[in-house]
């Protein structure tokens, strides 16, 4: 077989692929996507896939792909609801004044309160305030979960009492 004839049927394999996806109720970028995912592996590969084979792992592995990305965005989804409802009510707190939230956060340490506040009313990103504080970007974002999760926790013992 000519590399030109396998180009082809990767091709129009990736087009039926795609199509496939779709018509299962996928969007089409992330059809696209998973196809595309697909194509690189196949560049990856140390081996030949043969082409009376090629159809049917192409099949899968793009099945297989676009069904992992769409267990990962609603995994993320989920967890970003979850951090909106933690922390409902946070991000309008004042600056100043008597809001139980206020209090709570001047409870905890200066640089958990500088973090918090930066991130949330000042709106810095992470890579902004990685590089303010000259630490790394995935120090600030262990340090603003770290103060977050002491946030919750504080909220939650207040509650109880």
């Amino acid at each position: 077989m000519k590399l030109e004839d396998y180009e082809s049927d990767v091709t129009s394999y990736a087009v039926e692929i795609t199509r496939y996806l779709i018509s299962r109720g996928s969007q089409l970028q992330d059809a696209e996507d998973a196809v595309q995912d697909t194509f690189v592996k196949i560049l990856e590969l140390d081996i030949f896939i043969a082409p009376d084979k090629l159809r049917a792992w192409m099949y899968r592995t793009s099945i297989r792909t676009y069904i992992d990305r769409y267990r990962r965005k609603q995994h993320y989804t989920l967890l970003m609801q979850q951090l909106a409802v933690d922390l409902e009510g946070f991000t309008s707190m004042p600056e100043t004044g008597g809001s139980d939230m206020a209090e709570l956060i001047k409870k905890l340490k200066p640089k958990e309160q500088k973090l918090l506040r930066a991130y949330y009313y000042e709106h810095k990103s992470t890579k902004s305030l990685a590089e303010e504080l000259k630490i790394s970007l995935s120090k600030v974002k262990v340090d603003l979960f770290r103060a977050r999760k002491k946030l919750r926790e504080m909220i939650e013992r207040e509650e109880m009492t």
